[in-house]
């Protein structure tokens, strides 16, 4: 047998025999044996039938094959599981669930049936969502600990089209607080780090290993290829990730396992004045609201308009498979007429108050090897989604699939973007 023929086998054995959708395949990134394989970082996709995918990764010591498989009853079922089985605190189901890809192309593609567009128009811009969470250790302790998570959103399933990078640092509450919400702090990324990430926009899985490789260069203690020690990456997370970020003040967030009409009322709205309810995703949910309330809080633009500042009010909802994010952004700067700030210009965000509904398109996890063990810190990306793995970048499209589902939505394609 040939070299090319024996890879050729055992790609096909491992797409008839793997089945990586356990309950377990879904928790937040953690590590059983704590040790870091630095190397060479390329990532070449070999397409198998659908719904299996098959990913060569380059890395040091040669090639290596993941593979993950979803069906949509496989998929339903591993909700089920999820909401039947999970004994987890509401802090470590948050994490398990805000991680990945969410789009929501679909969304927009029913607001322009319906007429709407952008801005004045009452439609949504066609947005992206990337949630890298950093690894943990694999030690029972993942509820008593802060959970970085690194943040992208990009336009039009494009990944070089970011127009938001963020850092999100998720703080359990105290053991003995009781409905204590979760507090999250919302950071930007200082320019070292957001240009060393927008340098590999289509590889997420990458972008924790950047963030060490930065911090080290800062420290000027750059290190070569081989392996990270658990206290030296414990010492990243505690110490060297809050030098690589700039907080937001005023911008934290609260997330609580039941929301509150008052502070989510599109959770309930006619979301296109039809008469028609609006129908919640199934399963257990959490929801955020800014600790500043609805006054919102006034931010210095960094990313969308450099100089200016921008009245920020925020709600979220999140479901394993969905994320709504009702975000608006209004010019404090221009008149108010009303007192709460609705008179203000909009900057950004849906002009009839409904959420962007972003649906899961992948889950971010660590590797794990052909006996279920998590030896290293390396992440993979795995589809949830067939209709909307495209919205992850080139590699998992055709030039004419993204015309096709740009044209759907009224984006003209240019030639250097397909």
């Amino acid at each position: 047998m040939t070299p090319l023929q024996f890879y050729r086998a055992w790609v096909a054995c491992i797409i008839t025999n793997c089945n990586l959708l356990s309950a377990a395949a879904f928790s937040p990134p953690r590590l059983s044996r704590f040790t870091l394989l630095r190397g060479t970082r390329c990532t070449h996709h070999v397409h198998s039938p659908s719904p299996a995918r098959a990913v060569v990764r380059c890395m040091r010591g040669g090639l290596e094959l993941q593979f993950s498989h979803t069906s949509s009853d496989e998929a339903a079922a591993a909700v089920a599981n999820d909401d039947a089985l999970d004994t987890s605190s509401y802090y470590e189901r948050l994490l398990s669930h805000f991680q990945g890809d969410f789009d929501n192309y679909h969304q927009v593609v029913e607001d322009r049936k319906r007429g709407l567009t952008p801005g004045e128009g009452g439609g949504h811009e066609h947005i992206h969502c990337t949630l890298v969470p950093c690894p943990q250790p694999c030690d029972g302790n993942a509820g008593e600990r802060d959970q970085w998570i690194l943040a992208a959103f990009y336009f039009n399933g494009n990944p070089r089209q970011i127009f938001r990078f963020r850092a999100y640092r998720l703080m359990p509450p105290p053991a003995d607080a009781g409905d204590e919400p979760v507090r999250m702090k919302l950071h930007t990324l200082l320019p070292a780090l957001e240009q060393r990430l927008r340098q590999c926009s289509e590889q997420p899985c990458s972008w924790w290993e950047e963030a060490w490789d930065v911090w080290r260069e800062d420290a000027g203690n750059s290190q070569e290829d081989g392996e990270i020690a658990a206290e030296e990456w414990q010492r990243f997370q505690t110490v060297g990730v809050s030098t690589l970020v700039d907080a937001l003040p005023g911008c934290d967030v609260l997330w609580e396992p039941n929301w509150d009409p008052a502070k989510h009322p599109y959770l309930s709205a006619d979301e296109y004045g039809d008469g028609a309810a609006t129908t919640l995703p199934s399963g257990q949910s959490c929801h955020a609201t800014m600790e500043a309330g609805q006054k919102g809080a006034i931010v210095d633009s960094i990313s969308m308009i450099p100089g200016k500042r921008i009245l920020i009010k925020d709600e979220l909802s999140l479901w394993k498979d969905e994320f709504w994010i009702n975000d608006r952004g209004y010019d404090p700067d221009a008149e108010e007429t009303n007192g709460e700030g609705e008179g203000m210009p909009f900057v950004y965000g849906n002009r009839r108050g409904v959420p962007y509904k972003l649906k899961r398109a992948s889950e971010i996890r660590i590797r794990q090897d052909e006996e279920g063990a998590k030896p290293n810190l390396a992440l993979e990306r795995c589809h949830r989604s067939e209709e909307l793995g495209w919205t992850l970048g080139e590699e998992y499209r055709t030039p004419d699939t993204y015309e096709t589902k740009m044209h759907a939505i009224g984006v003209t394609v240019e030639a250097s973007e397909k």
